[in-house]
């Protein structure tokens, strides 16, 4: 049987892409560089959760893992009052491993669970501006409930910030928002900003050009404030607000 030159090539990129994929399937469960020293002494410890050491393996963003856990060690480190706190939970996987982290910490968690509302829609430019109303809508607070097992979870269920009701004294650890619109992440700021622990922590997730939306809300916001904007080196440019403790 005679092979030709196009078979030849078709062999040789067939075999190209399924090097890489070994490659990255080696690197998903074996390689450990992207490991910092700490998260590695924590695991050789036991002190790290089975469950927790898992969803790291599988974790997409590795720079956003770890800061979580940077953070969470930092708060029980300082001991640092407050709950913690989710704005857009989506299917709950932020929350899973947050409370992992911190498994004794009371979890608050916003959402509609069903989708974005057409008015905080309007005006929405970026990535946003291609969002209906179905966008993330499959999702159910009973979905994320039998997920999130923990009575550490407190559910919030509809339009925020009208779910805050009885929180009015609240304080705040860490606040983790993911909210992906406008309007949402300004009144987050608004609500949780003032009821930060000092030493507490807000993380804003998408804080690039693609999400204009909310860099608005953040830079108008934190024109307001002592504290300076953090941008991180993830996948989605996170962008963090540490609340001053005072002098």
């Amino acid at each position: 049987m005679k092979i030709t030159l196009f078979q030849i090539v078709e062999l040789v990129i067939i075999g190209i892409i399924f090097i890489y994929l070994l490659y990255y399937v080696y690197t998903v469960l074996f390689d450990k560089a992207y490991q910092p020293k700490a998260w590695q002494n924590a695991v050789k410890n036991g002190n790290i959760a089975h469950a927790l050491i898992k969803l790291e393996r599988n974790y997409p963003d590795k720079i956003r893992f770890f800061n979580f856990w940077f953070q969470v060690e930092r708060l029980k480190k300082e001991n640092i009052p407050g709950y913690f706190a989710e704005l857009g939970v989506y299917k709950g996987d932020s929350a899973s491993l947050l409370h992992l982290m911190d498994p004794g910490r009371e979890f608050h968690l916003f959402d509609t669970f069903e989708g974005f509302t057409q008015a905080d829609l309007a005006g929405e430019t970026g990535k946003a501006a291609t969002y209906t109303t179905k966008n993330f809508a499959d999702t159910s607070i009973e979905k994320v409930k039998a997920r999130l097992s923990s009575d550490k979870f407190v559910f919030h269920k509809g339009y925020f910030p009208e779910t805050t009701a009885r929180l009015e004294n609240a304080r705040f650890a860490l606040v983790n928002m993911d909210a992906d619109l406008f309007n949402p992440t300004k009144t987050g700021l608004e609500f949780f900003y003032p009821r930060l622990s000092p030493g507490g922590i807000m993380i804003i997730h998408d804080y690039n050009p693609d999400w204009p939306g909310i860099m608005m809300a953040v830079d108008d916001f934190a024109a307001n404030i002592p504290e300076p904007l953090i941008v991180l080196p993830d996948q989605d440019s996170s962008v963090m607000i540490f609340k001053s403790k005072p002098a």
